[in-house]
């Protein structure tokens, strides 16, 4: 598949170039400074990838590489979501421009984007003109450092549900009044739903390489295997 990715310069998309190399997919890489992405990734990977400057934000240049490119897959990795409200709510305008340019490229053929677009916006998106599916991972921290062209697929051993948390774990605690069992439950949760950011990216690579992909139209989330639900 001809993949565009936004967003390779980051701890997540800088893994996801090597994943997607190792599952045979031809990368097109949408970024601001071709430089920092080589600083950053090993030129064995970098010199497999078109190379395509211009700023997230701008859906008309996206649209464009999705275009000139023939890519059939978006993949976006760009931009940090703001954690207080004083922070600049980059993160919209990015999925905004993004969604725009995926369906205007699908007006050329068919495109399918997946990950970082807001739920809401990609549900208000015609089906016949957009395919999507929303990587919702918790934390993700890096299993190594060093980022390299991979010989093979790393693989993953993530455990996956639609529009749910795999394996969620209630507590003692759930039953508490005014919120508190609920909040109990996600503090608790959060720490078992920790994944590398090596894992998620293969996740994600090895799902564009599916003819068919079960999370079409669905939010996934993702669970290391390890971590189970104990009954």
């Amino acid at each position: 598949m001809r993949v565009l990715l936004l967003g390779a310069t980051g701890n997540l998309g800088s893994r996801i170039l090597p994943a997607l190399l190792a599952h045979n997919h031809t990368v097109v890489v949408f970024i601001r400074s071709e430089s920092k992405l080589r600083n950053l990734v090993h030129s064995s990977a970098v010199d497999k990838c078109t190379i395509v400057t211009g700023n997230a934000t701008d859906a008309i240049a996206i649209e464009a590489a999705l275009v000139d490119n023939r890519c059939n897959a978006l993949v976006n990795s760009a931009g940090l979501a703001a954690i207080f409200p004083w922070q600049d709510p980059q993160m919209q305008e990015i999925e905004k421009a993004v969604t725009t340019a995926a369906v205007g490229a699908s007006k050329n053929f068919p495109i399918f984007a997946e990950h970082g677009l807001t739920y809401s916006l990609l549900l208000s998106q015609p089906s016949q003109h957009l395919q999507w599916s929303l990587l919702a991972p918790s934390q993700m921290v890096p299993a190594s450092k060093e980022i390299t062209l991979l010989s093979a697929p790393r693989g993953h051993g993530l455990v996956s549900a639609n529009d749910t948390m795999p394996n969620y774990m209630n507590t003692f605690l759930s039953g508490l009044r005014f919120g508190i069992g609920i909040a109990s439950d996600i503090l608790v949760n959060a720490l078992r739903y920790n994944t590398s950011l090596e894992d998620c990216a293969d996740y994600m690579a090895a799902d564009l390489a599916k003819d068919r992909s079960e999370h079409v139209g669905h939010r996934v989330g993702v669970i290391a295997s390890g971590k189970g639900k104990k009954e």
